[in-house]
């Protein structure tokens, strides 16, 4: 759908305002540290964040690179435990998988992660493309880590391609996460509990052990279970997982960090399926109950050494992934997934060097390894009759090698240089077996016919470099410009998808360069009470690729096609601190993401000019106090408004959009306004905390995701985000 130009003109105003302030770096509300003891707010001025966003630390207002910054004891204290909730109120970004789990496999991670308008792995019409997302997620700096979002330290979300340091699926940007690592000499712990509607229960903890003054141990763990959203059965989970790490630390030059973590989840589905019967209309649909098992395991370290000029790091990790599951899938047949993957292994080892501490160069340089196996099997079948639909057996080797560096030199005091090269080559071999019966959906008897990917077919190869070319430059101590030239990539891949007739057919996606153009500012003002960060970009991806169904949506023929995009926009991020206690924000983000240079091959594909899958503008603000109470305690008062504007879940092709010209009306998310509340009381000695919440006070939601089943009539399928959640926060520390 076009946008007027009065419209246009308003949205660009708004990038350009984000042009005069510009870069987002900025802790929203909460830029306080998550130390346990601290006390609420030590004067009306924001605080500094260290981050190691370009793996180095650094204060997050000297990065000269776009990033905000979330603290765990925050998110802990508004009631957000997943990423979807964890990114909700970060400018530029959408998506997440809301779940609380993961129901991927290793390299896929299905977080539908979009960053300033470059989508998820989620293709436009509604099927995975790649096994790779466009955005890298990192935990304790391991790619696709585990056990992210409990005893959490900060979460720092990068935007824009950083694939000069972190390589492949860093195209629209990284999520890293950092728990909480041991510390040395200190004897303590904390312990969490949740209770909330339908029928959270949440139970969460950690401990540190010193063992003498060279080794500590710190042991963490989480509970987290709840009905679902649109039936008590369908849709509930169940996670358990645990963490420990070992810090060893023999010399002021060395030291260790050795850990492992587990996760095991329970995830149930069906009881109820949701129809599209109208315009943002979903309606319950019975359906039996089926359950899906995950269970990852994780061990890794990291090695530091410093030896005075040059420091090193060894980082390697090695984590596998075991999945039994049952899906049922609704639409005019109702269908069953038996999803089972016996093994999905993945080995990351990096080893990197860099400058010392106080160096005029600061310089970077590494190796990065990465290399999964998996062996899978996903069966569908009609639920009612057995009868076979599709069958998919998975053998498939992905290697990563990887090789970087990247330095910044000072041509003045307030002035300084960054250049950054790397070279990635990527070998994929998918060994896979694809069968569809001809006959589905019919009733007649099953006619298979099976594609057996040959050795040529199976093995693909791909070459990328990647390189980051920037300018800062100091204002003042408190106010910093620059700008910068970078690409991303994403890696190509081989699979095996339904084609014309029902038939199965092998598909070759390349590799996908994005390159990225951006300036940006952070400010602080009035002896730091006011803080501006802001950014512009311009985005030139014209390797995007996609697969649209072009068949009926029961006999589906996904089509490959490469759609030039392009993205322009901006974001802005400010804080205010009035008085001692109080804290005002805001942050706006606006993307205009279409497709450009539109063949009439692919506009008879994709018939919309927008990308779907990506709001235009976002928006969120917040006020939050602190009441100083008799004896020392406190009690914080919060509130929050989210803004998101509506967009299309799906491409649809102009014969679909010819046999139902109200079809664009179904395939809309509306625009969604959510608001937040949540009241929290602190003992004087900082050792007790409870905390109250309301997250979507209104209850508004609308589609979030689709499926269509028929086109004429029209029918789909969906999800819905999430309803009205409240509950309660009870957090101790010894």
């Amino acid at each position: 759908m076009m946008h007027r130009n009065k419209t246009r003109v308003g949205q660009l105003a708004l990038g350009l305002l984000a042009m005069s302030a510009s870069g987002t770096a900025l802790a929203q509300g909460t830029v306080q540290n998550s130390a346990p003891n601290e006390a609420p707010n030590e004067g009306a001025t924001t605080q500094d964040i260290i981050v190691t966003a370009e793996r180095r630390s650094v204060n997050v207002q000297k990065a000269p690179l776009s990033v905000s910054v979330r603290t765990g004891q925050d998110l802990r204290n508004q009631g957000k435990y997943n990423l979807s909730q964890i990114l909700e109120n970060i400018p530029g970004v959408s998506g997440g998988a809301s779940s609380g789990t993961r129901g991927g496999g290793t390299d896929s991670q299905e977080t539908g992660i979009a960053i300033r308008g470059v989508p998820s792995n989620d293709s436009a019409g509604g099927s995975i493309v790649s096994s790779v997302p466009t955005t890298a997620v990192y935990v304790d700096d391991i790619y696709s880590g585990l056990g992210g979002t409990y005893d959490l330290d900060r979460v720092e979300v990068l935007r824009g391609p950083q694939g000069t340091l972190y390589g492949r699926s860093a195209t629209a940007g990284l999520v890293a996460t950092h728990t909480a690592n041991p510390v040395l000499g200190d004897t303590s712990g904390w312990v969490l509990g949740e209770a909330g509607n339908y029928d959270l229960r949440h139970l969460s903890g950690g401990v540190n052990v010193p063992v003498g003054d060279k080794l500590a141990v710190r042991i963490s763990g989480n509970h987290i279970a709840r009905d679902g959203y649109d039936a008590r059965d369908g849709g509930a989970f169940r996670t358990n997982e645990g963490r420990i790490k070992v810090l060893f630390k023999p010399t002021d030059a060395f030291t260790a960090l050795v850990g492992a973590a587990f996760q095991d989840n329970l995830t149930h589905t069906g009881e109820y399926g949701l129809r599209l019967t109208a315009p943002d209309v979903l309606t319950k649909v019975p359906l039996g109950i089926t359950e899906g098992k995950n269970r990852f395991r994780q061990y890794w370290a990291k090695l530091d050494w410093d030896l005075g000029p040059v420091s090193l790091t060894y980082i390697p990790a090695y984590r596998t992934w075991h999945q039994d599951a049952d899906i049922l899938v609704l639409g005019q047949t109702t269908l069953r997934q038996k999803q089972y993957t016996p093994k999905d292994n993945f080995l990351t080892q990096e080893f990197r060097a860099s400058s010392s501490e106080g160096s005029k160069l600061t310089w970077q340089a590494g190796l990065f390894y990465y290399e999964n196996k998996l062996d899978s099997q996903n069966t569908t079948t009609v639920d009612a009759t057995g009868s076979l639909a599709f069958q998919a057996l998975t053998n498939k080797t992905t290697r990563d090698t990887g090789v970087y560096a990247e330095a910044t030199y000072p041509l003045t005091d307030t002035l300084r240089i960054t250049g950054g090269l790397r070279y990635d080559y990527t070998y994929v071999r998918n060994l896979q077996a694809y069968t569809s019966n001809l006959n589905f959906p019919t009733s007649l008897p099953e006619n298979n016919v099976t594609k057996v990917l040959t050795a040529e077919e199976a093995t693909k190869r791909f070459k990328n470099f990647t390189y980051r070319a920037r300018v800062e430059h100091d204002l003042s101590p408190d106010n910093l410009l620059f700008a910068s030239i970078s690409t991303g990539f994403l890696p190509g891949d081989v699979q095996v998808v339904t084609g014309a007739g029902n038939k199965p057919e092998a598909v070759t996606y390349s590799e996908e360069t994005l390159k990225s153009y951006e300036i940006g500012s952070k400010n602080r003002f009035f002896d730091d009470v006011l803080q501006i960060n802001a950014g512009a970009f311009y985005y030139d991806y014209g390797g995007y690729q996609t697969a649209v169904n072009v068949g009926s949506p029961f006999i589906p023929n996904f089509q490959k096609v490469t759609a030039p995009a392009r993205m322009i926009g901006g974001e802005i991020e400010i804080l205010i601190r009035p008085m001692a206690n109080t804290r005002l924000g805001i942050n706006a983000s606006y993307v205009h993401a279409k497709f450009v240079d539109r063949t009439a091959e692919i506009m008879k594909i994709i018939s919309q000019e927008r990308v779907p899958n990506i709001p235009s503008t976002t928006g969120n603000a917040f006020a939050e106090h602190d009441i100083i109470l008799a004896g020392g305690s406190s009690i914080t008062l919060r509130g929050e408004v989210i803004y998101r504007s509506d967009y299309n879940l799906l491409a649809i092709t102009q014969a679909n959009l010819a046999a139902n010209p109200n079809s664009s009306a179904y395939i809309r998310s509306k625009e969604m306004v959510v608001g937040n509340v949540n009241v929290g009381w602190t003992s004087a000695d900082r050792k007790y905390s409870l905390s109250a919440y309301v997250r979507n006070v209104t209850n508004n939601r609308t589609a979030s995701a689709l499926f269509f089943t028929s086109f004429s009539p029209i029918t789909a399928t969906g999800t819905r985000t999430d309803p009205r959640t409240f509950g309660a926060v009870l957090q101790a520390r010894f």
